[in-house]
């Protein structure tokens, strides 16, 4: 067999391997694109749908109230607990709860604003609670 085959007959072994682990590293690229994903999908629902087990609270819708030029949030409901905010993004709402600092929680998308409530331990457990029940699939 000369060179030049033997050469060619290398480069024909390459090409399926080199498409192989292009293959792979697109397909693992997808996968950990999906796992990012999956809390922000986990987190779509919304406000209602989180407080909809929470009667003890008294949730009313105050969208309109709450949700201002000054305070983005696109969904709000005020409870004997605190305000639940919901903002257009997980971010929006990482940026509200720092502003709101210790008296703001944030899961995923939605803000607990606990500035206009005196709570008790217990109380505010609930709050918390409530806000984070969508995160242990309660």
């Amino acid at each position: 067999m000369s060179d030049a085959t033997a050469g060619s007959q290398s480069a024909r072994t390459r090409a399926p391997r080199r498409a192989l682990l292009i293959a792979a590293g697109v397909i693992a690229l997808a996968i950990l694109a999906a796992a990012l994903a999956l809390p922000g999908l986990r987190d779509s629902r919304d406000v209602a749908s989180l407080l909809a087990s929470s009667a003890s609270i008294d949730p009313v819708e105050a969208t309109a109230e709450l949700c201002t030029r000054d305070l983005p949030c696109v969904e709000a409901y005020r409870t004997e607990v605190g305000d639940f905010l919901r903002f257009g993004s997980s971010g929006e709402a990482e940026y509200w709860a720092t502003v709101l600092g210790d008296a703001g929680r944030r899961s995923g998308a939605t803000v607990l604003d606990l500035r206009e409530v005196e709570l008790s331990a217990d109380q505010k457990r609930l709050a918390i609670d409530t806000l984070l029940s969508r995160e242990d699939g309660s």
